[in-house]
């Protein structure tokens, strides 16, 4: 089905929004362009929020599937109504952020950029401690402020709602009608607005993921306090002297583990099923503090005992922290929401991560990972772009777009695995530009250069420097501890 909109809003205003909002603008195609986001201030997920308390509302929920459920809309609109913890709860909206005061960035920035808008060579005390003058990370507060020079230098600021959520986005008559909800002054104002197509670049760091495992439930309810996820950890403090175990094996348990050393009671334990990511091994977790247990197979609620799956055990632990990632969620698309519930922590009915397979007039830019991130959405967003204005590529026809996920979900299943695209980064680069061609004749439209290989070179680098500060730490603290534990 072609698509030629003239109005269309973007949700989100992270780095996928910014880059989504440039390129429409460029593009010189549309009349209307407006960007709606939750939050008080541009930069999405980098958005530091000390202020909100870090808490899971509900774990039963989660576990369910059933959290991050949409609001009651007025029946009449527009309205003003009152604030209120179910519309407003920052804990219930999943509207806090996973950033705490030391996060930096895990992608060298030749990586992590758009192709026009490199990052500042500002480093973090932090960073220089670690990896020296030429360290390749960021500090969440530099990546923040060049997502607000992307929307300042173009002037897009103009187009953003700020303090504004999408509560609804219903298709009637050809047209999205958008149900928005602008907290000002006290107060819930509500109304309407109609678009002909949408960009959902709201991203996937929201609603925490736990795996289902025998007894966390009860364990929780009989232990509050103890279960914890990473996107609620704001430092090693809160564990000074406490017994903890952090669940996972990717970035986030990595990030945890590491931060949490210098408080907690050694060994921090570090719970892994299977295979660490392969990009990183077991280099992150082999430290003389640090000892790595099995998959945890049961909690008991009566005794406080945990259960790994090599029939060991741990008592008096005091904060399990699982670092176990995220599941999609967008509450305000129904029929999209609902699609993510019958399916296993993906986007389904989406092609190639970015096309509503049933209308293409709705589109997600930076429900990826991977690696190459925040670099692909800039491919993503020039090709909706194109797309969007009628001047791209034609998308194949529907039966061979769900094959594409057939196939996918066939090989995948779900998870980070299915979302990933790693490692044929190449491949979806080129698609993606493919799709996109080159700007329009007269336009200031983006040009998408070539997939250059080096940048796999960039990317092996990268991987490097930071296996070489994980064993840097570890020598220091061999030489002050003793030599690491033996892998169970």
């Amino acid at each position: 089905m072609p698509v030629k909109a003239r109005r269309v809003a973007v949700i989100g205003a992270g780095p996928a929004g910014a880059i989504a909002t440039d390129a429409l603008v460029k593009e010189q195609a549309f009349e209307t362009i407006r960007v709606f986001d939750r939050r008080p201030g541009i930069g999405g997920t980098w958005i530091y929020t000390p202020h909100l308390p870090p808490k899971i509302p509900s774990l039963g929920d989660l576990l369910s599937g059933s959290a991050d459920a949409p609001v009651a809309v007025p029946s009449q609109l527009p309205t003003v109504t009152p604030l209120s913890e179910e519309v407003n709860g920052h804990q219930i909206r999943f509207s806090d952020t996973a950033i705490h005061a030391n996060l930096h960035s895990n992608i060298t920035p030749a990586l992590m950029s758009y192709s026009q808008e490199p990052f500042p060579d500002k480093l973090s005390a932090q960073t220089l401690a670690e990896y020296g003058p030429g360290a390749p990370f960021r500090h969440h507060s530099v990546i923040r402020e060049w997502i607000e020079g992307i929307f300042s230098r173009g002037g897009h600021e103009k187009l953003v709602e700020l303090n504004t959520t999408v509560e609804k986005a219903e298709k009637i008559g050809g047209e999205w009608v958008l149900t928005l909800r602008k907290e000002t002054s006290g107060r819930n104002y509500w109304w309407r607005e109609t678009f002909d197509a949408l960009v959902v670049a709201t991203g996937h760091y929201n609603v925490p993921w736990f795996p289902s495992i025998p007894g966390l439930l009860e364990y929780d309810q009989k232990y509050p306090g103890k279960i914890l996820h990473s996107k609620h950890f704001r430092g090693g403090s809160k564990f000074k002297g406490k017994r903890v175990v952090v669940v996972g094996g990717s970035v986030s348990s990595h990030e945890v583990v590491h931060e949490s050393l210098e408080d907690a009671q050694q060994p921090v334990y570090a719970a892994i099923r299977g295979e660490p990511i392969p990009a990183f091994g077991w280099e992150p977790f082999l430290h003389p503090g640090i000892v790595i247990k099995k998959e945890i197979t049961r909690f008991d609620p009566e005794t406080g005992r945990i259960f790994f799956a090599d029939d060991s055990y741990l008592d008096d632990v005091d904060h399990i922290v699982f670092g176990t990632g995220y599941t999609f969620s967008v509450p305000f698309i129904s029929q999209v929401q609902e699609r993510i519930k019958n399916a296993y922590r993906r986007l389904p009915g989406v092609y190639q991560h970015t096309w509503n397979i049933e209308d293409p007039s709705l589109t997600f830019i930076g429900m990826l990972g991977g690696g190459f991130t925040f670099r692909v959405y800039e491919w993503q967003a020039v090709a909706v772009a194109r797309h969007l204005a009628g001047r791209a590529k034609p998308l194949p026809p529907i039966p061979e777009q769900l094959e594409w996920e057939r196939r996918r979900v066939a090989e995948k299943r779900g998870g980070k695995d299915y979302y990933s695209i790693a490692p044929n980064y190449d491949e979806f680069f080129e698609f993606l530009r493919d799709v996109a061609g080159e700007p329009a004749s007269g336009t200031t439209g983006r040009t998408l250069p070539p997939f250059d290989k080096k940048w796999l070179e960039v990317w092996t680098g990268m991987v490097a420097t930071k296996i070489a500060g994980w064993q840097r730490k570890r020598k220091r603290a061999e030489e002050a501890n003793g030599p690491v534990k033996a892998k169970l």
